[in-house]
């Protein structure tokens, strides 16, 4: 008997004897009859099913052959690569394996295709190129998978009842049934070859979590996780590669998945996005070799961006997209002998642990049911759980993993419990649940919940970026892990009174109700006629569904309810996005929260349920947050305690460019206000008329008597008097502080000040505030006779009414109402104005206002 185990033939040398062979025919005549036209080279060996045949180690291979009518082909010269196993491995075969057949005779014709075809490549391939492809480029050391020759009508099973998914697309096969492929491509076969497990820097325990195979040596090579023995047997029609144990199919990860008796929930939320594709290209094929064959033959197809079908059926687009198709043979993102994917499935014990503790217990308590989570909730998880690439996805490169939206992918070593090599990737199967970041961040309770559909659909608006890209930015925002945020939500059922800021500064007021329309999944807006004075809803006048709008109002509401940082730290005012002010109270479900407009009405959001994220606290309220719609024009033109220097503020001269207000907004804004937060001091009238009197400052009555240039001097110190009342930042009375801030008002000499103020910077305020007090300190010139500068200061008076004022002063695209501005609510107004329904807020500043019992001065 021959010894298989003999070294494979020196091909090198054979090479060799061709090339020269080849030189020397370059002299011949083209009429020499060429010696191997007729004639085989001795040194070529047997042909594949010659080689098996004569060594006696494969019968059970020769009778794979020979049943299927194989050996003709396997006898001819040709391109074959065979990988097979000895008769002692086929016996073990026989003993465990998962189709239960104990002897060769129990095989059925479909499993004798299946053990035959899949162990054969239509090429040939010694050991060593086995790692190197060509797709227009030659790629060394790269490749892991080649198709085989098994086809997808080798095996085509009937199924129907409880072997069909649980999804409406299933329904009308379930008592029928179906003649079902899995998949309708190829099944490829995957191998680590040494150049491979180097190009990519494999290391020991990558290979063994891989294959389950340990004590690989240095230059073994594996199919799946079984060993080449015996390797490059040379043939004239291929080579054979012998096997430890027989190579049976392995199945694909979604097949693998469904199998698997500890990842039935995983596959049961996988298998929602797949359905029944008649084949008709198949249908015809099998009809043609099978004339018998009367029935049709249908594909299982994932709804996928990649490898999947992307429509319906119905052909219809599909409106959710896995990643890719976790059920394509041929998977590949570039060439298929590149890569595979990768899958990290929890087990069963693991999704029910998740489910009911921790922040899974928020899915739970709004769906009861993994099965009731619907399709565009349960999408964000399994992508989460589904890797495009093996080779990022091996132990040694878990801690660099990251998910498609870039946030990190927590997986460690100990969280893998078993591993799978399939057909088109790996599947690990894991002791813990990776959320998405939607499930984890402050956004969470937002999607998970069944009444804040209003807040949910202004956090999904896309944006187009400048490539083309769609994105949500809130949404993103809000999933941020970097950040902490408070975010608060008010719920659906209390968004029917929004007073909206352009319509409150039109002659015919309006308040806004928005609504979830569930039909279309949209968020609409009915508008009210508002009495103001009363606080009473009228009529509706209009509907409102142009998405410009509802996206500027929603937007602005969302930025109003979210505060970077924690809301509980222990102060009472807090900044959130829009730079609004709230006043917060109480903490947990205790909590109330007051926005500018809430402090002037005396009312207050309840908090009605905390969420604590990974990235900070989701407040569910009873009604918006109300920010403030009185201007800082306002207030101190209605308030007699300030009438004073309003009337300096307001006096600046019209034909001046520097001019305090400005129309804009719900009436009038601070001129040089920006999108930020500030501070203005109001000083005492006395304290005013105080200052008149020992001529710190004229009158304005004074300095419109007066001639060029004195009076231009006059106006132009007027102003940066006034200007130095406001300040960058906003501090509240109560507050603790001790810091400088800047001033409306920049330096215009080289004259020492107390904070040290250079030329053409702002001048400062000293600010020092406990909680029953707020002194400030003044940037001032004046020194006394040793030099040292003299300290002056001012109070912020303590009564409750002339403290914390928070005002908030718009910009608009137009002024509420007239020629240049806005129609009202209801459609009357000038004729040349625009539709309300066209309105848009711009931006923002906002400020608090405190009366103080002295001027600022700095000169």
């Amino acid at each position: 008997m021959k010894n298989y185990f003999r070294k494979p033939f020196l091909r090198l040398e054979k090479v060799l004897i061709i090339l020269a062979i080849g030189i020397s025919l370059l002299g011949s005549s083209c009429t020499d009859d060429y010696y191997y036209d007729n004639k085989e080279p001795e040194w070529l060996g047997a042909s594949i099913y010659d080689y098996l045949k004569n060594d006696g180690h494969f019968t059970y291979y020769v009778k794979l052959i020979d049943d299927l009518k194989y050996n003709d082909v396997l006898s001819l010269t040709g391109s074959k690569t065979l990988f097979v196993a000895t008769d002692s491995s086929f016996v073990e075969f026989l003993k465990n394996n998962k189709w239960g057949v104990t002897s060769y005779d129990q095989l059925t014709l479909a499993q004798k295709k299946l053990l035959l075809n899949f162990s054969m490549i239509n090429n040939a391939y010694i050991l060593e190129t086995l790692s190197n492809y060509y797709d227009g480029n030659f790629n060394e050391g790269t490749a892991m998978r080649r198709e085989t020759a098994l086809s997808a009508l080798d095996s085509i099973p009937f199924e129907m009842g409880d072997k069909l998914p649980a999804s409406s697309y299933w329904n009308n096969y379930r008592t029928k049934g179906l003649y079902l492929l899995k998949d309708n491509t190829p099944k490829p076969t995957v191998y680590f070859t040494q150049s491979f497990i180097d190009k990519y820097s494999f290391t020991d325990e990558d290979f063994m979590t891989l294959t389950g195979s340990s004590g690989r040596s240095r230059n073994d090579v594996h199919i799946f996780n079984d060993k080449v023995i015996v390797r490059d047997i040379t043939c004239k029609n291929g080579y054979i590669q012998v096997l430890q144990s027989v190579l049976v199919p392995p199945e694909n990860m979604a097949q693998y998945i469904e199998d698997n008796s500890n990842t039935k929930i995983f596959s049961k939320l996988l298998d929602r996005f797949c359905a029944p594709f008649y084949d008709p290209a198949f249908t015809i094929t099998y009809k043609s070799t099978h004339p018998e064959f009367t029935d049709s033959i249908f594909t299982k197809h994932y709804f996928a961006s990649i490898g999947g079908s992307m429509t319906l059926p119905s052909k219809s687009p599909a409106p959710n997209l896995l990643p890719f198709d976790p059920g394509w043979n041929t998977y590949k993102t570039t060439a298929l002998q590149a890569d595979m994917a990768a899958m990290f499935v929890p087990s069963d014990e693991a999704m029910n642990n998740y489910f009911n503790s921790g922040v899974g217990e928020i899915l739970k308590s709004r769906f009861h049911s993994w099965d009731s989570i619907p399709d565009a909730i349960i999408l964000p998880f399994l992508k989460r759980h589904m890797r495009s690439s093996l080779i990022e996805s091996v132990p040694s490169r878990f801690s660099k993993m990251v998910d498609a939206e870039n946030y990190r992918l927590p997986v460690t070593k100990s969280d893998i419990e078993k591993t799978y090599t399939g057909v088109n990737g790996q599947v690990y199967v894991t002791n813990t649940v990776y959320p998405p970041v939607d499930y984890i961040s402050v956004y969470s309770p937002v999607l998970l919940s069944a009444n804040s559909k209003i807040m949910n659909w202004a956090i999904n608006i896309s944006e187009t970026s400048v490539d083309g890209t769609k994105f949500a930015f809130y949404k993103l925002y809000l999933n941020s892990l970097v950040s902490k945020y408070s975010l608060f939500i008010p719920t659906d059922e209390f968004f029917n009174k929004y007073v909206d800021p352009i319509a409150y500064g039109q002659d015919v007021p309006g308040v806004l109700k928005f609504w979830y329309y569930e039909k279309t999944g949209t968020v609409y807006a009915t508008v009210y006629k508002y009495d103001k004075v009363n606080n009473i809803v009228g009529d509706s006048v209009d509907l409102i569904t142009s998405p410009t709008f509802l996206k500027n109002r929603l937007w602005a509401i969302l930025d109003s309810h979210i505060v970077v940082g924690d809301v509980e730290s222990g102060n009472k005012y807090y900044i959130t996005k829009a730079n609004d002010f709230i006043k917060v109270d109480g903490t947990d479900n205790s909590m109330t929260v007051q926005g500018g407009q809430d402090i002037l009405n005396n009312t207050k959001a309840q908090v009605t349920k905390v969420f604590n994220q990974y990235n900070g606290n989701t407040y569910f309220l009873n009604k918006p947050i109300s920010p403030a719609l009185r201007s800082v024009y306002n207030v101190l033109s209605t308030n007699d305690n300030f009438k004073e220097f309003f009337n300096l503020l307001n006096g600046v001269p019209e034909q001046n460019i520097d001019q305090i207000f400005a129309q804009q907004g719900v009436d009038y804004r601070i001129k040089f206000f920006n999108a930020f937060r500030y501070t203005v001091y109001v000083p005492t009238n006395q304290s005013i008329l105080d200052a008149i009197n020992s001529h710190q400052i004229s009158t304005w009555e004074t300095i419109n008597t007066m001639a060029s240039p004195a009076k231009e001097a006059a106006i132009n110190k007027m102003i940066r008097f006034l200007k130095y009342h406001f300040q960058d930042n906003a501090v509240f009375f109560g507050q603790t502080v001790n810091k400088q801030y800047q001033s409306a008002t920049i330096k215009d000499d080289t004259t020492a000040t107390l904070f040290g103020t250079a030329k053409n910077k702002y001048l400062k305020i000293g600010v020092v505030g406990t909680s029953n007090s707020l002194t400030l300190t003044m940037d001032t010139k004046l020194k006394d006779g040793n030099g040292n500068f003299i300290i002056k200061t001012a109070h912020v008076i303590p009564q409750n009414d002339l403290n914390n004022i928070i005002v908030k002063d718009y910009i608009f695209a137009k002024i509420p109402t007239g020629a240049s501005g806005y129609k009202n609510i209801d459609g009357t107004g000038s004729v040349s104005g625009a539709l309300f329904n066209t309105s848009s807020i711009t931006t923002s500043a906002s400020a608090v206002i405190h009366q103080i019992d002295n001027v600022l001065t700095f000169e």
